[in-house]
């Protein structure tokens, strides 16, 4: 069944980038996203995507645009990269930074098997900060979201909830 969920997650995002039928829509800076947009050169993500930070190899952007977990990867797809991963605790005060110390998506799931965790880029699990108690799978939380409650610690919560997110690309 955890399978099936994080196909369908997975796959609803896929269709959307495929889909040339419906119009563009805006990201979180009001520029547009659709059609051709998996086709754009580096400069155009830039520019569409707003200021790529560079942390230890990798690029991270936040988008404050609050969308489920799948609708947030598919527009880092768009970006030419995927939700962030997490692997030390630099990365986590990094990613937490450019967030602003909002409440956002990251790359991790456990909808394929629960309790199993991994990172959508498949790269391995290594570094965690769960909030006390958590990850608790409340009635089937499967996604990760970074910055939650005082302690800034990482929570799972329904995939379909809005939340902003932090992309990640090379």
């Amino acid at each position: 069944m955890k399978l099936l969920v994080f196909s369908l997650l997975l796959g609803a995002a896929w269709a959307q980038t495929q889909d040339s039928a419906e119009p563009p829509q805006d990201n979180a800076n009001g520029t547009e996203v659709g059609e051709g947009a998996n086709e754009a050169s580096g400069e155009d993500v830039e520019r569409a995507s707003g200021k790529w930070q560079k942390y230890n190899g990798r690029s991270f952007l936040f988008q404050s645009s609050a969308v489920s977990w799948a609708h947030a990867q598919q527009r880092c797809l768009t970006f030419g990269g995927n939700l962030a991963t997490i692997h030390t605790s630099g990365e986590e005060r990094f990613v937490k930074g450019i967030a602003e110390g909002r409440a956002a998506w990251i790359g991790l799931s456990d909808a394929q098997m629960n309790g199993f965790w991994f990172w959508i880029n498949s790269s391995p699990l290594k570094y965690t900060n769960w909030c006390p108690g958590e990850p608790n799978n409340d009635r089937s939380q499967h996604c990760v979201q970074i910055n939650y409650s005082g302690n800034r610690c990482w929570d799972d919560v329904w995939c379909s909830s809005s939340l902003p997110f932090v992309c990640e690309r090379k």
